[in-house]
C-alpha cells in the first residue's frame, strides 16, 4: 500500500476524496448554473396578462438543455429560487388541478357495449375509442350485458347432467332440446333472410366517416396539449425527463386494454364474414369442413388451426365475368361463456389489477409533483383530455347507433366449445339452401353464399381460396368480400375458342395457381377501400 497505509485506511480515504470531488463539482455546477427566467416570474400581479406560451415552453428546454442530470438539477433549482411567492402558489395549484387527471375514469362512467361492437364492426374505429379512454373502463364484465345487445343471440344447448327421475328428465331435456334449436334456428333464418333479400343494406360510410373524424380531432388536439405541458412542466425527481406526460397516458392505455381483455366474460370468439355470391359459381372437389366438424373427438380449435390442410375445391366461374358487387354481408361472432376455469385468465385478472392500481399511485404521483406549471396550461390540458375522453365515448354511441341500422353483426353466445363447433357448423352449411332449394318458391334468384373464417373462403363446405385475415382484422365489415374471380378455374380449362371444357379436371399446379393469383388483386383491393 502507498504511504505504509492499510487497506482500510487506504480505502477510507478513497471514498472521502470521492465525496470532496461529489461536493466540488456540485459547488462549481451551482455556482454555473443559468438561470431560466420569463417575464412572470418576479411580476407583482396576475401573471396572464405576461404569459406567453412560447416563452413558458422555452423555460422547460432551458431547464433540460444540460445532458448531464446534475446540471439539470442545479438549474432547476436555481429557477425555481427565481420565483416571487406569487408565483409559487399558483404552480403549486396547477399541480394539484392536473393530479385530477388520472381520475378521468370515474367521469366517463360505465362500461357500455358500444366500443365492443364497433371494434368488432370496424377494428380501427374500435381502436381509436380505445385510445380515447385515457385508462377509463372500456368493455363490460358481464355476459348479461353483451346479451340485452339487439345483435346477440344466446344459444343454450342442453346439459348432458340433468338431474331428476327418468320421465321428468325426459321431459325436460326434450324441452330444452327444442328451445336450443328453435334459438338456433332463428339465428340461422336471420342470416338467411339477410341474405335472401333483394334490397341492399350497406354501412353509411358517411356517417362513420364523420363520427371517425370527429375522433381523430379529439385525439390530435388531447395529444398536442400533452406534448405542450411536458416541454414547458419539469419533474423535480426526473429532471431530464422530456416526455413524462406520454409515458403515462402509454401506461393508462395499455394497463386499461389488458385489464379489460383479462375481464373480458369470453374466452374464445370466432368471426365469419358472410356474403352473397353475385356469379354462377360451380364447386367441384375438396374436402368438406363439415365432415371434420361433425366428428365429436374432433376440438373446433384443432379444426379450425388445420383449415390449410383441407383439400382445396375447384371452384368455377360459369356465365359472365363481369364484376358484380354482392348485395349483403353480415358478420357474425360466436364467443363461448368463460366460466372462471382458466387458470391464467385469472392470474391475469388479478395481474391487471395490481398493474392498474400502480399506475394511478404513479400518475398521481408525477403530476402532483411537477413544477413550473401555469395555471393555464394545466387549464387547458385538463380540459382537452376530458373532453376527448368524454366525447369519444358519446361520438362511439352514435357511430353504432347509425351503423346498426344496417345490422352488419349478429353475436351468438354459447356456453361451450362443442355448441359453438355446432353453431359453426350450421352456418357454414346455410350454403345448401341455393336454387334447389323449394322452400322459396316464388323467388326468382337466391344467390349462393360464401363464408369467409380465419380467411379461408368457403363455397359448399368447400374451401375455395384464401386471403391474409390481417385484411378482415383490420377493417371489419367495411371490407369487400373475397372476389371468386380470382380463383376461377373456367380460365385455366378452355379451348382456343375460349370454350369451357367441363370434364377436364385441372391438375394440382393449376390448382395452386388459382388459389394464389389473388395475391395479384388483393392490394388494388386494400388501396381502392
Amino acid at each position: 500500500m502507498p504511504f505504509g497505509l492499510s487497506t482500510k485506511a487506504f480505502q477510507v480515504r478513497c471514498r472521502m476524496l470521492s465525496f470532496s470531488l461529489a461536493v466540488l463539482s456540485a459547488y462549481a455546477y451551482a455556482q454555473d448554473a443559468k438561470i431560466c427566467e420569463t417575464a412572470p416570474d418576479q411580476y407583482i400581479g396576475n401573471s396572464q396578462d405576461h404569459f406567453q406560451i412560447t416563452k413558458w415552453m422555452s423555460r422547460g428546454v432551458c431547464v433540460r438543455s444540460h445532458s448531464n442530470d446534475l446540471a439539470c438539477y442545479t438549474t432547476l433549482e436555481a429557477t425555481l429560487k427565481n420565483l416571487n411567492e406569487l408565483r409559487v402558489g399558483e404552480y403549486t395549484g396547477a399541480a394539484s388541478v392536473l393530479a385530477l387527471l388520472p381520475t378521468i375514469g370515474a367521469l366517463l362512467g360505465a362500461p357500455t357495449t358500444e366500443i365492443w361492437r364497433l371494434l368488432t364492426v370496424v377494428p380501427f374505429g374500435g381502436g381509436l375509442a380505445m385510445l380515447l379512454s385515457f385508462g377509463g373502463a372500456i368493455l363490460p364484465v358481464r355476459v348479461e350485458d353483451y346479451g340485452k345487445d339487439l345483435s346477440s343471440h344466446k344459444v343454450s344447448f342442453p346439459s348432458k347432467g340433468a338431474k331428476g327421475t327418468k320421465g321428468a328428465k325426459t321431459s325436460n331435456r326434450q324441452h330444452i332440446h327444442d328451445e336450443t334449436y328453435d334459438e338456433l334456428n332463428a339465428v340461422v333464418e336471420k342470416i338467411k333472410a339477410r341474405m335472401r333479400q333483394d334490397q341492399t343494406q350497406r354501412l353509411p360510410k358517411g356517417h362513420l366517416l364523420v363520427g371517425l373524424l370527429a375522433m381523430v380531432v379529439l385525439f390530435v388536439g388531447a395529444q398536442a396539449a400533452m406534448t405542450i405541458t411536458e416541454q414547458g412542466g419539469v419533474l423535480p425527481w426526473w429532471c431530464t425527463s422530456r416526455w413524462w406526460m406520454h409515458l403515462w397516458y402509454g401506461m393508462v392505455t395499455v394497463t386499461a386494454i389488458a385489464e379489460n381483455w383479462a375481464q373480458l366474460p369470453f374466452k374464445e370468439t370466432w368471426k365469419l364474414f358472410v356474403s352473397d355470391i353475385p356469379y354462377d359459381i360451380k364447386v367441384r372437389g375438396g374436402d368438406s369442413i363439415i365432415a371434420k366438424l361433425d366428428k365429436p373427438e374432433e376440438s373446433v380449435t384443432r379444426v379450425l388451426q388445420s383449415l390449410a390442410s383441407l383439400k382445396a375445391g375447384t371452384a368455377t366461374v360459369q356465365g359472365s365475368h363481369q364484376y358484380t358487387r354482392p348485395r349483403n354481408a353480415v358478420l357474425v361472432v360466436i364467443s363461448v361463456v368463460n366460466h372462471g376455469d382458466q387458470r391464467i385468465r385469472s392470474l391475469l385478472r388479478l395481474l391487471s389489477k395490481c398493474t392498474s392500481i400502480a399506475t394511478f399511485v404513479t400518475g398521481t404521483a408525477l403530476f402532483a409533483s411537477v413544477q413550473l406549471l401555469a395555471l393555464p396550461m394545466a387549464v387547458m390540458v385538463l380540459t382537452l383530455v376530458l373532453a376527448a375522453g368524454v366525447y369519444g365515448r358519446a361520438i362511439t354511441g352514435w357511430i353504432v347507433q347509425g351503423v346498426s341500422k344496417t345490422e352488419p353483426l349478429i353475436h351468438v353466445i354459447v356456453n361451450s366449445t362443442h355448441e359453438a363447433q355446432h353453431v359453426i357448423a350450421q352456418i357454414l352449411s346455410l350454403d345448401e339452401y341455393g336454387t334447389e332449394d323449394m322452400e322459396y318458391p316464388d323467388e326468382t334468384e337466391v344467390r349462393k353464399l360464401q363464408v369467409e373464417l380465419h380467411g379461408h373462403v368457403f363455397v359448399k363446405q368447400r374451401r375455395v381460396a384464401h386471403r391474409t385475415p390481417w385484411y378482415l382484422r383490420t377493417w371489419g365489415v367495411l371490407a369487400k368480400p373475397f372476389d371468386l374471380r380470382d380463383v376461377d378455374m373456367s380460365k385455366m380449362n378452355s379451348n382456343a375458342h375460349g370454350e369451357v371444357l367441363e370434364g377436364t379436371p385441372p391438375s394440382q399446379s393449376e390448382l395452386e395457381l388459382g388459389l394464389l393469383r389473388k395475391e395479384d388483386r388483393q392490394g388494388s383491393n386494400v388501396r381502392s377501400l
